[in-house]
């Protein structure tokens, strides 16, 4: 299902030409309008390759034509695509915070039972504050468990926080799905279009950032940096 980012893709009317395109270990920056950033997120075949189609030809692309890889079911090629659809985007200023998730959570999530798509450094704090927490990841730890139980956890759940790489592997409209009607919905990472129009699929709180300095967020991207050490961007979040 692929339908929150088809209502994306046609909100997008004005087209830029692109300047940078960089995919590295972690993090792909794709620059029109904006810079735009997501997931580096490879394929699992023989050698663990995905081949990009016209690869080494993209940024002769617009980027409304690069945003359109976010469709692909090619992880590699659709974390290309949201980083342009992303680079288009430049966030409203109404009801925006400069906020980080995990304040966010820390504040809603007190007694409260949470499930949280994917992995991120606040988890242990929240432990604490939270009534239960549950982590679902494609690749679960300890006490921790698998898409295929999200059927099972998720109506249970006062808040989801999901990954934006949901959109990416188009599992972002099965869990909101599964969530119950007043469960408070959240979208998080620096992959999170920032458009309001999220806000018509179930979600209430988008958490993603904006790029401030993109030679220096390239500095540190290109050379292997995992987000919590990247330069040059501001956490922010938008508010249904």
């Amino acid at each position: 299902m692929t339908t929150i980012l088809n209502h994306v893709l046609s909100s997008l009317k004005q087209d830029y030409p692109v300047s940078q395109i960089e995919v590295s270990a972690h993090w792909i920056m794709v620059t029109s309008r904006i810079s735009g950033l997501a997931s580096t997120i490879v394929g699992c075949g023989p050698h663990g390759e995905q081949l990009v189609s016209e690869a080494g030809n993209l940024s002769e692309k617009s980027a409304l034509k690069l945003a359109a890889l976010c469709l692909s079911e090619n992880t590699l090629e659709a974390g290309i695509g949201l980083a342009a659809v992303n680079s288009l985007i430049e966030p409203i200023q109404q009801n925006q915070q400069s906020l980080n998730v995990a304040d966010v959570l820390a504040d809603k999530g007190k007694g409260k039972r949470i499930a949280i798509i994917g992995h991120f450094p606040f988890i242990p704090k929240l432990k604490g504050i939270a009534r239960k927490i549950w982590v679902i990841d494609l690749q679960p730890g300890e006490g921790e468990f698998s898409p295929t139980d999200a059927e099972q956890i998720l109506p249970q759940a006062d808040i989801l926080a999901m990954t934006a790489n949901t959109l990416i592997n188009k599992a972002a409209e099965n869990y909101l799905a599964m969530c119950r009607p007043d469960a408070l919905k959240i979208m998080m990472g620096p992959s999170t279009p920032m458009t309001p129009i999220l806000f018509e699929h179930g979600l209430d709180i988008l958490a993603g950032v904006r790029v401030t300095d993109p030679t220096l967020v390239y500095q540190y991207i290109s050379q292997g940096a995992a987000f919590s050490q990247v330069r040059g961007v501001e956490k922010i979040t938008l508010s249904a």
